[in-house]
């Protein structure tokens, strides 16, 4: 059978309108047959296998690397916090030990109030002493010079406290920029490691849009760790400055202590040297006043013998001139200047004489005893002021002394 040639066709007429011919229909297979699309297909496919491979490789590396450079941060922040933590237990273990000692210094001020009142009660108790006896003797030098160390130990011990109060201020001061500092590294720390611990497939992840910016007002790690390093230098300086001021209040109290402590030795040794003189004076008085009552005793009994031997010659003296005025009565020639006439004038001479010798000794012997009444009266109150004396400084200052605090209670213990 014979096939029309292409045009053949044609000749069917109107039936044939619209269709293609066999040519225009192979070339267009071949040409949907022959196109490029799968070539570029494939092409992309093993570029784009390519690309994935290697974004993933990027990707898995700088992610691998982002959680390195947080988890060396966390690291890093971590030493930073633990240095903080140490600072902070150090500044705060300090805090009380310097309060313990604050507290311990009140006590010595509030303490020291009892040998001040001792010191000014003993003076005050001096001041009443009588006469003689009030004089600047040892024990008052003694309570001066311990009066004036009681000041100075005041005035000390205020100052003491007044640096300690201003060292608390500080030690405080540093505590709380630590603290700070230390909440700070504790949340960076807390998001720093949240952020190494996070994965693509965490829950919380989502799109944060413009957080890739950099904000204002951000450090960068020199001053980050410099922020740090300056608020441990100033512990360190707050905590050293603290050591060397607990070192001298310690000095301080220990000192005056022993110096309080001394002079109380000083003034009761004074005080009991000085009773013992008091007391042996007083014995001497009174052994002298037994010896002047004894002395006023043997006077007095003079004077009684003196008194009634002044009797006896006078009552000689008027038998003699009884005798005498009888004789002056004989008559005429009778009245003779015989031996007993002269006898007897030159008895009552010897009386008058005599009777001139006692007088002048009873005058002496009652001068003797005035003034030996007067001296036991000198004795009397000098016994009084001494006795006075002995129970101010051993009934009333020995005994306030005895309360006298010891050395502990003045350290404040």
């Amino acid at each position: 059978m014979a096939f029309p040639n292409n045009g053949d066709h044609l000749s069917f007429g109107d039936k044939n309108i619209g269709l293609t011919t066999i040519n225009n229909w192979q070339k267009h297979n071949s040409e949907i047959l022959k196109g490029d699309i799968i070539g570029k297909t494939d092409k992309n496919t093993s570029i784009t296998k390519n690309c994935i491979v290697k974004v993933n490789q990027t990707s898995c590396n700088d992610f691998s690397d982002s959680t390195d450079q947080l988890k060396h941060r966390s690291r890093h922040i971590n030493y930073w916090k633990s240095e903080l933590e140490r600072a902070i237990r150090d500044i705060d273990a300090e805090i009380n030990v310097l309060e313990t000692l604050r507290q311990q210094l009140k006590n010595a001020i509030d303490t020291l109030k009892i040998p001040e009142y001792i010191t000014e009660e003993c003076l005050n108790l001096r001041r009443n002493r009588m006469q003689s006896d009030t004089v600047y003797d040892e024990p008052e030098d003694a309570l001066y010079n311990e009066s004036v160390l009681i000041q100075n130990v005041k005035r000390l011990q205020a100052d003491m406290l007044r640096d300690i109060e201003s060292q608390m201020n500080m030690n405080i001061a540093a505590k709380e920029a630590l603290e700070r500092d230390w909440s700070n590294k504790y949340l960076a720390f807390k998001y720093e490691t949240h952020n190494s611990e996070l994965q693509t497939k965490s829950s919380n992840v989502k799109d944060s849009a413009g957080s890739t910016r950099l904000c204002e007002g951000q450090s960068n790690v020199q001053s980050w760790e410099q922020f740090t390093v300056n608020a441990l230098q100033q512990f360190k300086t707050a905590i050293d400055k603290s050591k060397a001021l607990r070192e001298r209040v310690d000095a301080c109290l220990i000192n005056s202590s022993r110096d309080l402590r001394s002079q109380d030795i000083a003034v009761d040794k004074a005080l009991s040297a000085r009773i013992a003189r008091t007391d042996q004076v007083r014995i001497e008085l009174e052994n002298q006043l037994k010896l002047t009552l004894s002395k006023i005793v043997e006077t007095e009994n003079i004077l009684e013998t003196l008194h009634e031997e002044m009797l006896k010659v006078s009552q000689r003296i008027q038998v003699a001139q009884t005798r005498l005025n009888v004789k002056n009565c004989r008559p005429n020639v009778e009245n003779c200047r015989e031996g007993s006439l002269i006898g007897l004038i030159e008895e009552i001479r010897d009386l008058n004489d005599s009777m001139s010798l006692l007088q002048r000794r009873s005058l002496e012997t009652e001068k003797l005893r005035a003034e030996l009444i007067h001296e036991r009266g000198k004795l009397e109150n000098e016994i009084i002021v001494k006795k006075k004396t002995l129970h101010i400084d051993n009934e009333r200052c020995l005994f306030l002394r005895s309360y006298f605090q010891s050395a502990e209670k003045l350290c404040g213990f």
